[in-house]
């Protein structure tokens, strides 16, 4: 590749980047069905048959935004192979809701999407999610065979402990409150996770029964 040539696909990129951008918060308010293309070309400036020079469809746009906001994902629950410790959890929890807040429109549209459109719930959210409690239930059932958490169901616990993941950052999702600072992620973690190891461990009284 040219350097002529290299310029222009970072230029490209560098646009594309732009239209996402200005698309995401777009589509999170009206929703993708009736968003037009012209709304988004408006956005960045551009006449809408220039639009088509960076993506072949609106349907594009919204498959690159889905994209981008999964691949942020993905590297979380990459991250959730290495659970181990309670301050695993943390980091993983923290860095969830960093990764949900920072890029709220991508965020709003990956949720509002996948709730109306079954295959976006299917594709791009269902088996993910079920992969990231997978590794929350492997987590679970190690510690109840180490005698720290008491012996609960691991899948269910796995269920409840993403549900709390959710309800705190719902209205910064909502756009009732303000986005958390990388502070408040991680204060925001530390009490979802502290619940959850509190909740779960094994109580003295019962410990002492059981070992005199």
């Amino acid at each position: 590749m040219t350097e002529r040539e290299d310029r222009r696909r970072r230029r490209i990129e560098r646009r594309r980047k732009e239209i996402l951008a200005a698309a995401a918060p777009i589509f999170a308010e009206k929703g993708y069905r009736h968003t037009t293309a012209r709304e988004i070309a408006e956005a960045v400036d551009l006449a809408e048959g220039t639009l088509y020079h960076y993506f072949d469809s609106k349907g594009e746009i919204l498959v690159a935004i889905l994209e981008e906001m999964s691949e942020d994902v993905q590297a979380i629950f990459r991250q959730a192979d290495g659970l181990e410790s309670r301050q695993d959890l943390i980091d993983l929890v923290a860095e969830g809701y960093r990764v949900m807040t920072s890029k709220l429109a991508y965020s709003r549209t990956l949720l509002l999407e996948a709730w109306l459109d079954d295959a976006v719930l299917q594709d791009l959210v269902s088996e993910r999610m079920q992969n990231l409690g997978e590794h929350i239930r492997a987590f679970v059932a190690r510690r109840i065979a180490r005698g720290v958490f008491r012996p609960v169901d691991p899948s269910t616990t796995a269920r409840m402990i993403v549900g709390m993941f959710v309800v705190p950052v719902a209205p910064v999702m909502r756009g009732i409150q303000p986005p958390p600072s990388p502070e408040e992620c991680h204060m925001l973690a530390q009490s979802v996770v502290d619940l959850v190891f509190d909740g779960l461990c094994v109580r003295q009284e019962a410990a002492e029964e059981i070992h005199p």
